[in-house]
This record gives structure tokens, sequence and C-alpha cells, in this order.
């Protein structure tokens, strides 16, 4: 992070990558035009800015925009002026109209999470290289045709109001992962996974909650005891209203939904009776040797996950690894659930034993209800991830390679 002192005094001159973020900006800093010719990546978020100046292309190598948490009520026309701007993040602003030129031509993700968006342009279906769309969380209830898309791969649509599918999704011949929970087309089917687990929900005084375990988008997650059986337990106690992927009531509805599997980190139960009202779950609590398989993907690989330098497996290994995932993403199908996230960074890889579990169901869909031919779709998309994976994995493969070795 920078501050604006650090941009007086020169000590950015030639930056590719400058941060000011929260620091209540109110107008765009003029002085970030010396870096017109350098910079490349600008995150001004979580200030309190609601326009972009007008000749902003003329940072003709800034190819990352983020400016969320920003009071913006639109999304900046000025934006579609930039030649080389390929990812823009406004996530969480005020936003409620996106003109067609605010779409820059060499688009590749965008995200417009947590805003008020009723209504996208034609134009966001004539971005070809477009790979990532987030608009989770907003009031839509239909999309422009984005069968031109042929590039995106990644889709977030939880949240808004569609009561059913946007056809032209089905018509993307990359798309794998999809998030579709929170609308009126899964509403019904969320509520019964929710309801069916009253009966057996724990009360959270029967627990006594540890040490924190780790903390995500939606929620942190504690080491805990059950007071009666002296079971441990991951205690996930959801804090967002809502993330990228979507809401935590959708995201605890998909995991109660997908029952137990041993390659599933899906809940033991619901917990009821936070001080705070808010949703709560006890998962299975797996032991240190658990890791995750690979890092998510960073702003270069856009919808590729990030393997460790030097990570390397047996062909054997990998072929463990998938057949694993390939049984839990059976089982999750028969019962109703499309995962939606099916990545590396979502599995769960015990180093001592070879072992695998699929986590994360923030981005799962439920299918209860849906005419069969669309839920034929959706499993058809999860494959592909599926395919994804398997030919990571592979490529990984080293013979002689040891778990040691990863």
């Amino acid at each position: 992070m920078h501050t604006l002192d650090d941009l007086e005094r020169g000590a950015l001159a030639g930056a590719t990558q400058v941060r000011l973020t929260h620091l209540g900006l109110g107008e765009f800093p003029r002085q970030l035009f010396e870096l017109a010719d350098t910079l490349e990546l600008l995150d001004l978020s979580g200030n309190a800015l609601s326009a972009l100046p007008d000749d902003l292309h003329r940072f003709t190598r800034l190819r990352v925009l983020f400016a969320s948490d920003n009071p913006f009520t639109r999304l900046p026309p000025v934006l579609g002026q930039c030649p080389a701007l390929e990812m823009v993040g406004f996530k969480a602003c005020a936003i409620s109209e996106v003109p067609a030129d605010s779409l820059p031509p060499a688009l590749r993700w965008l995200i417009l999470t947590g805003n008020h968006i009723r209504n996208l342009p034609a134009a966001l279906g004539q971005r070809p290289r477009l790979q990532k769309l987030m608009l989770s969380c907003n009031e839509l209830e239909e999309l422009p045709d984005l069968s031109g898309c042929t590039q995106l791969e990644l889709v977030r649509l939880a949240g808004n109001r569609f009561e059913a599918i946007p056809p032209s999704l089905f018509a993307l011949p990359a798309l794998c992962w999809l998030a579709l929970a929170g609308n009126p087309l899964t509403a019904a089917a969320e509520t019964h996974a929710l309801q069916d687990a009253e009966a057996s929900a724990w009360p959270m005084d029967a627990l006594e909650p540890g040490e924190l375990l780790g903390e995500g988008a939606s929620g942190r997650i504690h080491r805990a005891r059950h007071r009666h059986s002296g079971q441990p337990v991951a205690l996930k106690l959801f804090k967002a209203a809502q993330t990228s992927d979507g809401t935590p009531a959708s995201e605890l509805a998909a995991g109660l939904r997908a029952g137990s599997h041993p390659q599933l980190l899906t809940p033991l139960a619901r917990v009821d009776g936070r001080a705070d009202a808010g949703l709560a779950t006890a998962l299975p609590l797996l032991p240190d040797s658990f890791v995750a398989l690979a890092g998510p993907p960073d702003l270069d690989s856009c919808t590729r996950d990030v393997y460790p330098a030097g990570f390397h497996l047996s062909p054997a290994q990998a072929e463990h690894l998938l057949a694993q995932v390939h049984a839990a993403v059976t089982h999750l199908h028969a019962r109703g659930v499309v995962h939606g996230d099916l990545y590396a960074h979502n599995l769960l890889w015990d180093l001592h034993g070879g072992d695998v579990v699929l986590s994360d169901f923030g981005a799962a869909t439920l299918t209860e209800g849906l005419p069969p031919a669309q839920v034929a779709l959706l499993q058809a998309m999860e494959w592909r991830a599926f395919a994804h994976l398997q030919a990571e994995l592979r490529a990984c493969t080293r013979p002689g390679a040891t778990l040691a070795t990863a």
C-alpha cells in the first residue's frame, strides 16, 4: 500500500503498480499522470471517489484497475477508452448503470459484485477476450446475449433476481464455473435444504469454541469441541452478508444438501443460536496434514490455479487424486448439487496419506426443480472444470515423484 506522500515526493516514479487504498480520496490524484507511461496496475479501493478523469486513457499501459468500495453510481465511460485495460473491479460500490462505452475492448475480467445493477448493455456480449464475469448480488433479471464470449469460463450470478437460467450461458463452449444460488430459480431448493436440517441442528451452547483456525471471505473457522460427546469439530461462523460467490445461506444449504462423502468436506450439522443471529455450521476437523493442493488464480492466470514451484506428483498419485475427485463430483450431482468452483485450490490434500477432500460450497447451485435438460448441461459444465483439473495434475506428473517432493 502506498500513500499520497509517496506520490507527491516522487517516490513512485517509474512504478508499474500503485495502491492508494482507504485514504479517504474524494478526487483522482492528478499526480498519478506522471506515471502514465509505466503504470499497469492501479488500486483505489476504499476511498470516496464517484468519478474518474476524462483523460484516464493517457495510462496507455494500464491493465488492471480496482476501485471497489467507492460511491460510484455508474461504471465510468472513460474505461472504454483505455486501450490495454483488461481487468476492472468495482465491487461494493453503488453502481446502477453500466454504459456500453464503459467496457474496455480488451476486457478479460469484470467484477461488479454487490452493486444495484438491473441491466447490462449488449456490448458486454461483444468482448471476445472476456474470461471471468462476476455479477453476484445485484438486481439482474436477465443478461444480454453472451454467446459471442467464446472464452468466457467463469460466471458468478448468485444473489440476483433470475427466474430462469439465461439461455445464452448454455451456448458458451468454455464455461466451467457458474454460480446461480440465491436467485428465485433456486430459492425453493435452498429453503428445503435448510428446513430439512432444522431437526438435526446443534445448539450453539452445545459447542465449546477454541482457537481461530482460519478466516476467509465468508466466515471465520474455529476449533471447537462438542460439550456432551467431546467430539472435536471445526466451527464456521459466517460473517459476510455476501461474497463474490453468493450468500452464506446458499452456501450452507448446498453443503447440507450434499450430505456425507469421504471426499467431501460438508457440514456435520447446522448450528443455531448465535448471539448475533448469524449462520453457523459444524464441520469435520481435518488433521493438520491437509493442505490446499494449489493457490487460487492470480491476476495473470485469471481462471487457472497457481501451483507451488516444484510441485510434482507421480502418475499413480495424480490418478488417485483424480479418481477421488471424480467420485466426489458424481456424488454431488446425484444429490442435486453442482459445486460451481471445482478447482485445485478447493481441494484439501493429505500430505501423509495422499487422499483429497473437496471443500467450499460458496458457489454451489442446487438443481432441484430445474428442467432435466438444463441440469444435464450444468453438470456438463462441471465436467469441463474436471477436465482442466485433470490436465493440470497430469502435467505435474514426474516418474518417481513422491509426496515429499510436492
